[in-house]
């Protein structure tokens, strides 16, 4: 039973009677591997980490394979994944992020319950032409902390902040942020956000050797989906939907131009926009739903 090589140590091999022979004579101990056609898979292996040049190499494929893996991997199985998880799963994940925004972010509504009912109403008509898998339902909140925003949970609640409300000029606004946000929904971009971010939490602890830390990741999904975001893509899909169902409807899409430009004006007025803000990078979304225009 020859041991398999180990760097430049001292090469080993054990007799039938159990005793253990050492020798330094490694052109000797490859030889009988050669005849025994023994731990070709770990000579191989011993060949790649013998050479700086080799190691480098392995390390830079390594290295390569880990951002490939996590750029293009993670984002293909977090949609797979997220597109199968039942409904029952998506409920308790949003009532588990609702209570975190509602006890960090948001305090009751204040809106007139009339204006409530407009904007209801509305969101009800552009529910028609959704997917009816969800069950969509509009909640109004006050933020003093946020400000004006909107958010989409996985199940189909989309929460309205009073502040976003008074910000818009007309309802056209709203329903471009309305599209917008049931696009999310739609697209399973919350559930994907955050199995995307399990996935290369998950892979950073298995490199670093600490996967067993991994069994609290379930517990801080909720947390995720808040802090964390969309990604720069997720929001130019659903800018996308919201742009071509204004254009749809007979309208441009500059009533969401015009909303999403007076939504990153009014960031600086509210110290706790950052932590939960999903607008990133106004003037390029502008730019996607004019050129959007000229495409219809």
């Amino acid at each position: 039973d020859i041991l398999p090589p180990l760097g430049k140590t001292r090469r080993s091999f054990r007799l039938p009677d159990g005793a253990r022979c050492e020798t330094d004579d490694f052109e000797a101990i490859e030889a009988l591997e050669d005849r025994k056609g023994a731990n070709r898979g770990m000579r191989f292996v011993h060949f790649l980490e013998s050479g700086r040049i080799m190691v480098a190499g392995c390390l830079v494929a390594l290295l390569l394979c880990v951002w490939l893996f996590t750029a293009y991997g993670i984002p293909f199985a977090a949609e797979k994944v997220a597109r199968s998880v039942p409904n029952v799963v998506l409920e308790e994940v949003t009532r588990q992020t609702l209570d975190i925004i509602d006890e960090r972010f948001m305090i009751p509504s204040e809106l007139d319950p009339g204006r409530a009912d407009e904007i209801r109403t509305i969101f009800q008509e552009i529910c028609k032409e959704g997917d009816a898998g969800f069950d969509y339902r509009l909640e109004f909140r006050k933020s003093p902390r946020i400000g004006p925003n909107a958010f989409a949970l996985p199940s189909g609640i989309i929460l309205m902040t009073d502040e976003l409300v008074d910000l818009a000029e007309n309802d056209r606004e709203l329903m471009g942020i309305m599209a917008h946000e049931m696009a999310h929904v739609e697209n399973r971009h919350g559930m994907r956000n955050i199995i995307q971010n399990a996935g290369v939490f998950l892979l950073v602890s298995a490199l670093l050797g600490d996967i067993t830390s991994s069994t609290s990741t379930a517990a801080t999904l909720p947390v995720l989906l808040v802090e964390s975001g969309y990604s720069r893509d997720f929001e130019r899909e659903a800018d996308e939907v919201a742009g071509r169902y204004l254009i749809r409807k007979g309208w441009s899409s500059k009533p969401f131009q015009d909303i999403l430009i007076r939504l990153t004006q009014d960031e600086t007025k509210f110290p706790g926009s950052s932590m939960i803000s999903t607008h990133p990078d106004t003037e390029e979304r502008v730019r996607d739903l004019q050129a959007l225009e000229e495409e219809s």
